[in-house]
């Protein structure tokens, strides 16, 4: 998609979202805390961008992700 930027927190008010792959771009920046609303998220895919910072600690049960090619811990607290 070249999308470019940071993740829009917006993103996290999308209450129905199962699925959200974002892999493959350009996004720059950390992930949104907001990101950790979507409670019904099943898959998460972020790799392959220029993400910093850490991965919220509310999506550690998002049952599909790529997180460990991330490069990024968790956000403990």
């Amino acid at each position: 998609n070249r999308l470019s930027g940071p993740i829009p927190s917006e993103l996290g008010s999308l209450s129905n979202l199962e699925w959200l792959d974002l892999s493959g771009n350009e996004l720059s920046g950390s992930i949104p805390s907001e990101l950790g609303n979507l409670t019904i998220l099943e898959l998460l895919y972020l790799s392959d961008n220029q993400l910093t910072g850490c991965v919220p600690a509310e999506l550690r049960d998002v049952d599909y992700n790529d997180f460990s090619r991330l490069g990024l811990s968790f956000c403990d607290g």
